[in-house]
């Protein structure tokens, strides 16, 4: 039981040092696999894995710009949206604005007392009802374009979040593998020297 207990310390020990930080761990958890190499290369002392932390270092790296050009694909998407949903709100306040003066117009005629009463009437009506039209179309398409204008603002800033830890990880470098020593092995109870007895400890007296 010693035994097992010291060598379950040695080897927490060694687990502790490697995934000391967050960078350590992801590194770890690249390298350590299923497969037939990975089970290998988990008996290689880890001063001897520096190749092999360099190029798991190498993929995360790769991986954070993946992701960071993903993110980058995204905002552009969403950017050229948001300019579509703005042209479109423009044509119809470009829309609403050129029946608003074919309304002004018509109340003018039929308030001067001109053309058919009645045919004025329905006129003045289809306008409104067109002015009406386009500008719950607007209120929906300026409801889309200020939706993707709040996802653009979080992109943006997730964006600079993800700048700042490649930044940062690439700063940091390869972690260093920190040599562990998992040779020791417990020794068990000292030998008596010649000469030496072991001193029993009294019994308890009845």
């Amino acid at each position: 039981m010693k035994s097992f207990g010291y060598i379950s310390l040695v080897f927490l020990l060694a687990f502790s040092l490697l995934t000391g930080c967050e960078t350590t761990r992801k590194l770890t958890s690249s390298i350590t696999g299923s497969s037939d190499t990975d089970e290998l290369l988990t008996q290689v002392p880890s001063q001897d894995q520096k190749e092999v932390h360099e190029a798991a270092f190498n993929l995360q790296v790769a991986e954070e710009k993946l992701k960071l050009a993903e993110m980058k694909a995204e905002l552009a998407s969403l950017q050229k949206k948001y300019a579509d949903y703005q042209e479109d709100v423009a044509n119809k306040h470009q829309d609403a604005a050129e029946v608003k003066l074919d309304l002004a117009k018509m109340e003018a005629v039929d308030k001067a007392n001109l053309g058919e009463k009645e045919n004025n009437i329905n006129k003045i009506a289809d306008l409104k009802s067109d002015i009406l039209k386009i500008e719950a179309d607007s209120i929906k398409l300026e409801a889309k374009r200020d939706t993707t204008e709040q996802k653009i603002k979080g992109l943006t800033q997730q964006i600079e979040e993800q700048e700042t830890k490649i930044t940062n990880l690439e700063a940091a470098g390869v972690p260093e593998p920190e040599p562990v020593d998992v040779t020791k092995q417990d020794k068990g109870p000292e030998e008596e020297k010649p000469g030496e007895t072991r001193m029993e400890e009294p019994l308890p007296q009845p």
